[in-house]
């Protein structure tokens, strides 16, 4: 592929990743939300005050943002005692496609602009020969970019996912949830 066709395929990749992220960032922590207030119930115990107050601040962002209505009544509730909440699991790795999405777009910009930096640069020189000079069209002939796939992107889409998972797990066993 030319870096023509590279700086307009890494612009597709970076919105395509922006446009998978986002929603599905929402839609995870809406979904996270919604766990904690459905697993907020008054309860006995130490936990009592913990738990209160996370079930009045849930309920006190639900109350707030009227535009995430759509999040807030289509976002699948995970239940991590034993079901396989397969929608909030496939949601929740939609958001590190995206990110590996970005990432790679990210990169081939940055390879397509350095190339056509480079042509220019070798422009000039070839300027500089006069007439047994090569021309801007036979150094872009001659240059062909490799096609980044999403992957390659080693900590976005396979390492990062499962930190957070762990962090997260912890912190709902912290709190008393799981």
């Amino acid at each position: 592929m030319t870096y023509q066709q590279a700086g307009r395929v890494a612009i597709l990749k970076r919105v395509a990743g922006w446009i998978l992220f986002i929603p599905a960032l929402l839609s995870t922590l809406i979904s996270i939300l919604g766990f904690m207030f459905k697993h907020s119930e008054k309860q006995p115990g130490i936990d009592a005050v913990m738990l209160d107050f996370v079930h009045v601040m849930v309920d006190m962002v639900r109350f707030n943002t009227p535009f995430l209505n759509v999040f807030w009544h289509n976002s699948p509730v995970p239940d991590f005692t034993g079901s396989a909440n397969i929608g909030f699991w496939l949601i929740y790795l939609l958001i590190f496609v995206g990110i590996a999405l970005q990432a790679s777009g990210a990169r081939m910009w940055r390879q397509s602009r350095h190339v056509k930096e480079g042509i220019e640069d070798q422009l000039i020189l070839e300027q500089a020969k006069g007439s047994e000079g090569r021309t801007r069209a036979q150094l872009e002939e001659k240059i062909r970019l490799p096609r980044h796939t999403v992957f390659l992107q080693i900590f976005p889409l396979y390492i990062l996912p499962v930190v957070i998972a762990v962090a997260g797990y912890f912190v709902l066993t912290l709190l008393g949830m799981i």
